[in-house]
């Protein structure tokens, strides 16, 4: 199934997402809540969704991030074979790193497909970062890597946009990674059955013009690893995010660079999960 998290006539509500259409799905709980009932909750809202008979056109709503309220965002940082070979000169690194590199995003800083994201005021150097998240469905803790999968609700597109100066300002990447409606999630999450992980494959365009392509192999630590490794040290819980990596071909990294301005249109495309856009605007 592919979720949605969306607004209509003032409410915020959530349902699936068929043939350019929404199937709104209970008003009385969010799609979090839906993960956190388990397995018999989600069979009985595909019940629902496939006996609906009233949806709601895409263009009458305002689409959310999938999950508006995430418990946790962890990013895993250089995380790509591609993206840490071609950062390996001016970012003075060596050895691929032994464990995965994170970091956490702030829930406000999501935005869902449609909105705009917005350029910080003081920092010009602006970047997208085209990404795969995976949206855990599962309380999850000491999870071995080859029982992890099971433990993933869904997969969405990410656009991990960064405010570079304020990135590189120290040895915390944290004020960078956190502006302001920076963080593109969407359009829909859509549940593994229907994703096609051999195949699965990111694509990033700016203006229309691809940027960034990866598949899942490129990754340095994979899904799994990633599960398996943040659960040896907190909990996982329905809802969280776990943003797993962007590969080379980022703005800053480019001669000469290419840095985001407003009024481009930046796309994250997921094969099997669909096409995340964000424009970009000026920080009011």
């Amino acid at each position: 199934m592919k979720f949605v998290s969306f607004r209509h006539g003032g409410a915020d509500r959530f349902g699936v997402f068929k043939k350019d259409a929404i199937v709104p799905l209970s008003e009385d709980a969010d799609l979090k809540s839906l993960l956190a009932a388990g397995p018999a909750a989600l069979q009985a809202a595909e019940k629902e969704a496939a006996q609906s008979t009233g949806p709601i056109a895409l263009a009458h709503v305002e689409l959310l991030p999938p999950i508006p309220n995430p418990g946790t965002i962890w990013c895993a940082g250089m995380n790509t074979h591609s993206h840490y070979d071609e950062a390996r000169e001016h970012m003075k690194l060596h050895d691929k790193p032994a464990k995965p590199i994170l970091f956490i995003r702030s829930t406000a800083t999501l935005v869902g497909s449609g909105r705009n994201l917005e350029k910080p005021k003081l920092d010009p150097y602006f970047d997208y970062e085209g990404e795969i998240a995976i949206v855990i469905g599962a309380h999850v803790r000491n999870v071995a890597v080859d029982q992890a999968m099971a433990c993933i609700a869904g997969y969405a597109c990410f656009n991990d946009a960064s405010a570079r100066a304020y990135q590189l300002s120290s040895n915390q990447i944290t004020a960078g990674k956190n502006a302001w409606r920076s963080g593109g999630f969407g359009p829909c999450l859509v549940t593994p059955d229907e994703v096609d992980l051999a195949s699965m494959t990111m694509v990033c365009r700016l203006n229309g013009t691809e940027m960034q392509r990866m598949k899942i192999d490129d990754l340095i630590f994979g899904f799994a690893e990633l599960v398996s490794f943040i659960s040896e040290f907190t909990w996982l819980v329905p809802g969280d995010v776990i943003v797993t990596g962007s590969p080379a071909g980022i703005g800053a990294l480019r001669k000469p660079p290419v840095l985001l301005k407003a009024g481009d249109t930046v796309e994250v495309e997921v094969s099997g999960v669909g096409t995340l856009v964000n424009g970009v605007q000026n920080q009011p």
